[in-house]
């Protein structure tokens, strides 16, 4: 049996926003409920909608969306590969780091720069920068190598695909290390505590730019994989 993924572009992209919507909005009603309430569990079921905790809905999502991301751009990569495209390499590496990335979201793989950052601290090494977040300096380095390797490939997309890389990767940065950076050197302005609604807006706007850009970032690839007129078809493979 073969199934053809035969989806529109507007359909995928109103798919894409509108999950991140409702992941977004649940997790403001949630904290409404408990700022109005007091009640911050509810058997557990509110906890599932935080945006600031492992496991969680959102936390799901974007995990799913940026491993969608990685095998979107691996499509993409095996159509340029077949057609001997020079910059086949560049997809490929695309694809890697969005699988990367959806395994951190998991994982928290970047965490364990801080326990790295507070070592060389220790030893003297480097000198203390931030009392939170201590990853986020090595995470403004890792997106500014990548920015320098991607830097040709990106030159090189039609203007209109470049825009949408652009604003997709801006989207996502801002929210990924820009906005956590602006929370960290905030300090102790803005308690850890959900309640506090101060931190409940950045926590927001914070996760809310991370997957709002990754959905822009699908609907960029999934308009390139219609552009080629690349057909999707999952089913067995007849030789």
């Amino acid at each position: 049996m073969k199934l053809k993924l035969n989806i529109t572009f507007h359909e995928f992209c109103i798919a894409q926003f509108a999950i991140v919507t409702v992941v977004i909005a649940l997790d403001l009603f949630a904290f409404l409920f408990t700022k109005s309430t007091g009640h911050d569990s509810v058997l557990g079921f509110l906890r599932l909608l935080n945006v600031d905790v492992e496991p969680s809905i959102p936390t799901y999502v974007s995990v799913v969306n940026l491993l969608l991301a990685s095998m979107l751009i691996f499509i993409i990569y095996g159509h340029e590969k077949t057609n001997k495209r020079k910059d086949a390499g560049y997809w490929l590496f695309l694809s890697i780091l969005f699988l990367y990335l959806s395994v951190d979201e998991s994982a928290k793989i970047h965490e364990n720069f801080s326990n790295i950052h507070r070592y060389l601290v220790h030893k003297e090494l480097v000198s203390p920068i931030l009392n939170t977040n201590q990853w986020l300096p090595y995470g403004a380095f890792f997106v500014f190598v990548v920015s320098i390797i991607l830097f040709p490939f990106v030159m090189k997309l039609p203007t209109d695909t470049r825009r949408y890389f652009l604003i997709a990767g801006c989207v996502f940065v801002t929210g990924a290390v820009g906005l956590e950076y602006l929370s960290a050197l905030m300090g102790d302005a803005l308690p850890e505590s959900r309640k506090h609604t101060g931190r409940m807006v950045q926590l927001l706007f914070e996760e809310g730019f991370e997957m709002y850009g990754v959905g822009i970032f699908n609907c960029a690839l999934y308009r390139e994989i219609l552009r080629r007129k690349i057909s999707v078809v999952i089913g067995d493979r007849q030789d």
